[in-house]
């Protein structure tokens, strides 16, 4: 009865939905299957729906059918009072929406989400390019830590720093992953020196296991995080610049790295800080056909290198 129910009621929104004028409940009757044979019938269930759709704040309205009959009453919905406007996104707006989409890696929202990506560059055919990304380094691990920090237990990685080599343990009571400059963060207390610190993902070698044991360190309630982004934000200083050319709409791993982006008719420029040429090799090669080094040389010569022997490793052109 209910399967029925719903049917009939599909069926309802579907014929207001695509009628031009309002309808009679004769008319009604005609065209929506289920209402059964009876006068009474028709009437217990179409009132019952109609209330049912008004829950639902789906805006059937009653109206005269025409001008010289307004004593015949009929109804209908007004599609531009319900439905969705159509949806019309800039290239800037299509390239955050590919970087949500890319940032959604659970088995239940990643196909959704590329599905709602793919619906909107379906629907915009404007000439421009869906950006296809991999958005920030060291996403990996972000279930894992995210699975610690809610269920309160440490954790424990091994880890190469920026200005050490050497892979060291260690043993973290997690409190939050945080999202900066194109680079996944997690900060928390590191048992083994008796601190906050906090750990770039990608520099984790191997995996990072959730233990059996509780957090020591719990976070704090009133733990300024803005002063760890302040230190994250004043060690760029030190870093080299980088300066690339882009195609406008497009290398969108490497605008999410961006501190700085001038915009052009055929080229935009971003500003990169970066601390090791490996950062942003393989992400500039990986887009060489929309992305070029305009310095530092050194860059320019190591992505000419990736790019090179790659095209000799597949025989590119012979």
């Amino acid at each position: 009865m209910a399967r029925a129910r719903t049917e009939r009621m599909l069926n309802l929104l579907f014929v207001l939905l695509n009628s031009s004028t309002p309808l009679t409940r004769e008319q009604i009757r005609e065209r929506v299957p289920g209402y059964g044979d009876s006068n009474e019938a028709f009437e217990r269930m179409f009132e019952r729906d109609k209330a049912a759709l008004r829950e639902l704040a789906i805006p059937l309205e009653t109206k005269p059918v025409d001008l010289f009959h307004d004593d015949v009453l009929g109804y209908r919905i007004d599609r531009s009072d319900w439905l969705m406007p159509e949806i019309s996104l800039s290239a800037q707006e299509r390239t955050y929406l590919s970087l949500a989409a890319s940032a959604w890696q659970s088995a239940q929202l990643s196909n959704a989400a590329k599905q709602a990506v793919t619906s909107v560059d379906a629907r915009e055919q404007d000439g421009s390019i869906n950006v296809p990304v991999s958005l920030a380094k060291g996403r990996r691990h972000i279930t894992e830590i995210l699975s610690a920090i809610s269920n309160s237990k440490t954790v424990t990685f091994d880890y190469v720093g920026l200005k050490n080599s050497e892979v060291v343990r260690r043993t973290i009571d997690p409190w939050r992953a945080l999202l900066h400059s194109g680079h996944w963060y997690l900060i928390g207390f590191d048992q083994d020196k008796g601190e906050v610190r906090s750990f770039r993902t990608d520099r984790i070698v191997g995996d990072l296991v959730e233990t059996k044991h509780d957090i020591l360190e719990p976070l704090p309630k009133e733990f300024d995080f803005s002063t760890i982004i302040s230190n994250w934000e004043n060690s760029e200083s030190d870093a080299t610049v980088a300066t690339i050319l882009v195609r406008p709409g497009r290398a969108a791993s490497l605008r999410v790295l961006a501190t700085g982006t001038v915009i052009g008719e055929d080229w935009d420029e971003l500003t990169i800080p970066y601390h090791h040429e490996s950062q942003l090799v393989g992400l500039i090669a990986s887009a060489c056909d929309v992305a070029r080094v305009k310095s530092p040389e050194s860059l320019h010569a190591a992505v000419s290198r990736v790019v090179t022997t790659t095209l000799s490793v597949h025989n590119y052109g012979k």
